[in-house]
């Protein structure tokens, strides 16, 4: 039986998604940044340029995808790393003493 995976975030391909202005599948591509302010946002964000092949639209759209699950899982791992924090704290104030 296949496990789930544990992963907050999926990486996703975009040009394999529809178009967020004419809907239709398959249909986008990556595409060059023109000055450098869409350079900048392109190499240091999580968001790339896409064009669409049918109707020219042409945007930003994000590589990762937040699942439900991976939201749950991201509040259990923060409620771990707070639980965890408070017994090393609590230790840390006994020894203290």
């Amino acid at each position: 039986m296949p496990s789930k995976s544990n992963k907050v975030l999926f990486r996703r391909d975009p040009s394999f998604a529809r178009c967020p202005s004419c809907a239709s599948i398959n249909t986008l591509h990556r595409s060059r940044s023109r000055n450098w302010r869409e350079a900048v946002i392109k190499n240091i964000s999580l968001f790339k340029i896409y064009r669409c092949n049918k109707c020219g639209w042409r945007g930003y759209l994000s590589t990762l995808i937040i699942t439900l699950l991976s939201v749950r899982n991201l509040i259990i791992y923060l409620l771990l790393a707070i639980g965890a924090g408070l017994i090393v704290t609590e230790v840390l104030k006994r020894f203290i003493r």
